[in-house]
């Protein structure tokens, strides 16, 4: 083999080994991710069920009901003194997440006014 092909090949196979060492780091980096997201979604969920006791809720946890999916509570703001004086849908977000395609589509129904009490059985 001439010098300058061993130098091709040298070469070759160093940019191999990094390409390889690259692949390693970068399948930790997604295996990583995908578990600190994993534990973020988990740790959400718990914070989800029992947001309602924790210091600075903003509803008294006695006038809240759980839904869970697609919001977390309905709030029916006065229920424990007597008097509901509004009702509150209340979804608990951790970490920066945002609401999804079904909560905004709530939200907007909320918004526009697109809310009604139906009464069966009558």
């Amino acid at each position: 083999m001439t010098p300058r092909a061993k130098e091709y090949v040298d070469m070759m196979n160093k940019g191999f080994a990094d390409l390889k060492q690259r692949e390693k780091e970068f399948k930790y980096l997604i295996t990583e991710g995908r578990t600190k997201r994993s534990v973020e979604v988990k740790l959400g969920k718990t914070v989800e069920k029992i947001c309602p006791v924790l210091p600075g809720f903003p509803f008294e946890p006695s006038d809240c009901r759980a839904l869970f999916e697609p919001i977390d509570y309905v709030a029916f703001v006065g229920l424990t003194k007597g008097s509901i004086s509004r009702l509150d849908f209340v979804d608990v977000k951790t970490g920066g997440s945002r609401l999804n395609q079904r909560q905004r589509e709530i939200r907007d129904a909320v918004t526009d006014g697109a809310v009604r009490l139906r009464r069966l059985g009558d």
